[in-house]
């Protein structure tokens, strides 16, 4: 025990040594002896440093607003928060892929799998505009990327939503705010934690094709129902039954030979934190390898690569009380990244093995050289194995210096306070390539010695190495603000004032991206009952004309804690209850097209020749029209809100929500007409409306020592676009004004044509719609005519389905804790959306594309009444093949997102070992999937699939 506590000293002094040299604060041993003659830093101040501003202290828990804490109780904004160890729970090298459903009004949708990239997609509240939704992401104060980081260096996310959480950030704010805080020490002996979690991954679904027999049988239907001569002989069909030459006659499922059964994952985290009075520390080590599910890859990467993400993360976080009037705090941390890949678009990779039947060519011939022909170019096995690969390496630094000082003895309860932020991105490319000859093979002459014939396509070429490709960016932040409390009797008031510049330089940019604000906040409450807030912003972005960057953005918020009042208070079944109200202008800066919209763009475009020398000479042509008027988005946002907590056990939040977002800046090409002979400009003409609620429950109990708690949360969001600049159209249902922005349009399918449908020479009856889009016949997919005019043209294209994005989103997790064991389940659900259904896994035979096994179901005259797949043809049918209701089908999923079991062994028996903390847990991520696709994950198709992992860990704490 003795050894132990001289490691621990030894070791909290060395890391306070390290501090005050990084800190610049010398003679760090004359300081530490006089530690009680210095203040300690404020417990408030450094369990969160999110920002440069001091918190407003009542007396209820902290929480983490825009630049700043404030009082659970006092808080008048929407915002959701979680907690870095509850993320924790999920492993994914992605750090938003640990967010799915931890955050009400956070709508998470997978992306790809594949290492490196795989960030889902994130919206807050929905869609709100039809340009980028993209919300800002504030680590500790400053903007940065979310998935720089590990999760073992969050304290904290929270998600801010309504005008009184995002007013700060003005101009940027109309899309929300993802508020992240990472980790600080405490004053105490130095705690070491270790922890490590290693697994497998698999894809949530595949598709599932026919065998080469099949497909030889479907292919000559099809070319029968086409009146073409059949392209497999019996002969040929029995040889792919019996697999009789499988070079000849091939069955290759490209899925197996590509994928492996399972690719591992893992990552390994080290953390010191603690310090003392003066001095306190969070410093973290942690390292990430994911790869990748192809298959027979070279590990030392000579001859190809697999996919394959490492990453390293760093971070020191230090905080020093200078003097008795001024603290200081220093982070630095980043990242390292190093990703590698098949020398071979991953799209295009997966679009092959979707696309290539199973009877294309054999993956190698009989003397080893890649199979191939023609018709199907891209062996998938050696578009992995032999073209080499591509790697990147991303290096990413971000350094914070922030000073705050006391100056109470000028004006009791004033503070003023900086802050610098440095965050650096380089990336740097090296490609080890080469290109490939394939060799199709044919049947040799009847007597032959040599059985096969090789046909070489394309050259095999050596090595080269490429390295090109890089770039970087710089991102510097400057802060500065001014703090007031002052509590006079039942009254409190409180007052920040703060200036944010933030200049962004991006290679191959000339001109800097930048935004500066100046922001402020005001409080005031009566009796911790009663509170108000007015926030404001004056921002501006470069992006805009001169003496038109800046606006004003104000926001005015208030809430009643109704538990406080004489009638409720000490009440045993409503212990707290918290009504809140807001209402303000934020904007939104981002929109398509000219990054400066007022400006007018020429360019070089082409040639014309004059005179007898036929002498060439350039033209300049205009771009698009610049609008020197161009402004911003403004987003007008009310919110209702309800807080309680009932029988000590029930907690319950509440919200509803409505935002008009108005002055869209609006890509006017669709109402202008062509021979005008330039591009129009964008105007500010867009307007959406967008509304919905959230509900966020928690029950929590114990019988005895068995300790349990059920959650369920559900948040709905429905946007309308009011006006969108759109051209006009001649039937009013063909709008898409009045709908949601991404609402699918298409036919509305009737089922199929049947032969009752013909006359005897194979044209359509008197009285039935012609198609416009192609010839038909019984089989094809039959429209209906919506406007009435015996044609089904473009005039007849409704609104079909719903969005891609999820109208509902819904969660609900159960628990539990019992003698050191801990178990719990977490579901995730996505509903009131719809998935297209397109491409080479559903449109069989376009370009002699494979067949799904769904074309098993085809239409035929045996199958009229149970097919659920047109009948099959080998030409282009712009009949069956277009968006409509028939490939339209249910987005809606459920999720078993995570399961965890965990056991925590007792002290009594660590202690021995000198550990403070041992658990050891397995989990799954991703275990189970409702839903209505059989064939892809409903989430993402058409490439690298989303994720299932299996996976065991252990943390341990000294």
């Amino acid at each position: 025990m003795i050894i132990s506590i001289n490691y621990k000293n030894k070791m909290s002094r060395l890391v306070r040594q390290l501090a005050c040299y990084a800190m610049g604060v010398f003679c760090f041993a004359q300081v530490a002896q006089a530690q009680s003659l210095i203040p300690a830093i404020a417990t408030e101040k450094t369990a969160s440093q999110d920002s440069i501003s001091s918190p407003t202290v009542l007396n209820g828990e902290l929480m983490n607003v825009a630049y700043g804490r404030q009082s659970k109780e006092s808080i008048t904004g929407a915002i959701s928060t979680t907690t870095g160890a509850v993320m924790g729970k999920t492993l994914t090298p992605s750090l938003s892929n640990t967010l799915f459903g931890r955050l009400p009004g956070l709508t998470v949708m997978s992306g790809s799998g594949e290492p490196g990239f795989d960030e889902p997609s994130m919206l807050i509240r929905g869609m709100g505009t039809f340009n980028d939704a993209g919300f800002l992401v504030m680590v500790d104060g400053f903007e940065t990327s979310f998935d720089n980081l590990s999760v073992e260096e969050i304290e904290s996310v929270s998600v801010l939503k309504d005008a009184a959480a995002v007013a700060l950030y003005g101009i940027r704010g109309a899309n929300g705010v993802l508020l992240v805080t990472t980790k600080r020490g405490f004053d105490g002996e130095t705690q070491i934690r270790l922890s490590a979690r290693t697994g497998f991954q698999k894809p949530t679904r595949l598709p599932d094709f026919v065998d080469s027999y099949q497909y030889g049988m479907l292919y000559n239907e099809a070319l029968a129902n086409d009146g073409l001569p059949v392209r497999y002989s019996q002969s040929d069909l029995e040889n792919y039954r019996t697999g009789s030459d499988p070079y000849l006659y091939p069955n290759v499922n490209w899925y197996d030979e590509v994928l492996a059964d399972n690719a591992p994952i893992s990552d390994l985290n080290l953390t010191f934190s603690g310090g003392g009075k003066t001095t306190r520390y969070f410093i973290l080590l942690g390292y990430m390898q994911n790869q990748g599910l192809y298959a027979n890859t070279d590990s030392k990467r000579k001859e190809n690569s697999n996919a394959d993400f490492r990453r390293v993360n760093f971070r020191s976080n230090i905080d020093v009380a200078i003097s008795p009037k001024v603290s200081a705090s220093l982070d630095f941390g980043g990242r390292i990244e190093n990703r590698s890949y098949p020398n071979f678009n991953g799209a295009s990779l997966w679009q092959n093995m979707a696309m290539y039947p199973a009877n294309a060519f054999p993956v190698t011939n009989p003397d080893g050289s890649w199979g191939g022909n023609s018709l199907y170019p891209d062996n998938p096995v050696a578009s992995v194995l032999g073209r080499g690969y591509t790697s990147s390496h991303d290096r990413n630094i971000i350094t914070n210096l922030k000073l705050s000082e006391d100056l109470g003895d000028l004006i009791p309860g004033l503070r003023f306070s900086q802050a610098i932020g440095i965050n650096n991105w380089h990336r740097g490319n090296y490609n080890r390539v080469r290109s490939l000859a394939y060799y199709e093979l044919g049947a040799g002459d009847s007597g032959s010695e040599e059985p096969y014939l090789y046909y070489q396509r394309g050259l095999d070429t050596g090595f080269s190495v490429q390295e090109w490709g890089n770039d970087q960016w710089n991102r510097v932040n400057i802060q500065a603000a001014l703090d007031y409390v002052k509590q006079l009797g039942d009254h409190g008031l409180t007052g920040m004032l703060m200036y944010h510049q933030d200049v962004l330089n991006v290679s191959g940019n000339n001109v800097p991206y930048a935004n500066q604000s100046l922001m402020g906040r005001f409080t005031y409450n009566y009796q911790s009952r009663f509170f108000a807030e007015l926030g404001f912003a004056y921002s501006g972005s470069e992006r805009f004309p001169k003496g038109d960057r800046f606006g004003f953005f104000p926001s005015l918020s208030g809430a009643w804690v109704i538990s406080q009042e004489g009638f409720l208070k000490n009440n045993s079944t409503i212990n707290f209850l918290k009504a809140r109200a807001s209402v303000g202008l934020v904007g939104n800066d981002r929109f398509g097209g000219s990054r400066f919209a007022y400006t007018q763009d020429f360019y070089y475009s082409g040639d014309y020749r004059l005179g007898l020398d036929n002498v060439s000479n350039g033209t300049i042509n205009y771009g698009q029209l610049g609008n020197s008027d161009i402004s911003w988005e403004k987003d007008l946002k009310f919110n209702l809100g309800l807080e309680a907590t009932l029988y000590g056990k029930l907690a319950v939040v509440m919200d509803l929500f409505y935002n008009r977002r108005s002055n869209m800046p609006v890509n006017t090409d669709n109402i202008f007409p062509g021979y005008i002979g330039v591009l129009p400009p964008y105007e500010n003409i867009g307007k959406v409306n967008n509304r919905g609620f959230e509900l966020d429950l928690r029950y929590t109990d114990h019988i005895g020592s068995f300790n349990y708690f059920v959650g369920a949360s559900g948040f709905f969001a429905k946007n309308k676009i009011i006006e969108m600049g759109e051209m006009t159209h001649p039937e009013s249902y063909m709008y898409r004004t009045g709908h949601a922005i991404g609402q699918q349009f298409g036919w509305e399918a009737d089922g199929f044509y049947s032969p009752d449908d013909f006359e005897a020479d194979g044209e359509l009856k008197q009285g039935i719609p012609v198609s416009s889009f192609a010839a038909v016949k019984p089989g094809d997919i039959k429209y209906i005519d919506q406007n009435g005019d015996g044609l089904i043209d473009q005039n007849d294209e409704i609104a079909i389905g719903n969005t891609w994005q999820p109208e509902f989103t819904y969660t609900f997790n159960v628990g539990a804790q019992y003698k050191g064991f801990d178990l719990e389940l977490f579901f995730y659900g996505l509903t009131n959306r719809s998935v297209s259904l397109n491409g080479a896994y559903f449109w069989g035979l376009q370009n002699d594309a494979n067949l799904s096994t769904n074309a098993l179901n085809r239409w035929t005259l045996e199958n009229q009444e149970n097919a659920t797949f047109p009948r099959l043809t080998t030409l282009p049918n712009e009949n069956n093949f277009r968006p409509s209701t028939f490939w339209t089908t249910s987005g809606s999923l459920l999720r078993l997102r995570n399961i965890e079991l965990g056991y925590t062994i007792p002290v009594t028996w660590t202690q021995q070992i000198k550990v403070e903390q041992l658990r050891v847990f397995v989990n799954a991520v991703n275990l189970f999937t409702w839903d209505k696709m059989d064939m892809v994950d409903a989430e993402a198709y058409g490439g690298y699939p989303p994720l299932k992992s299996w996976n065991m860990g252990v943390s341990v704490q000294f």
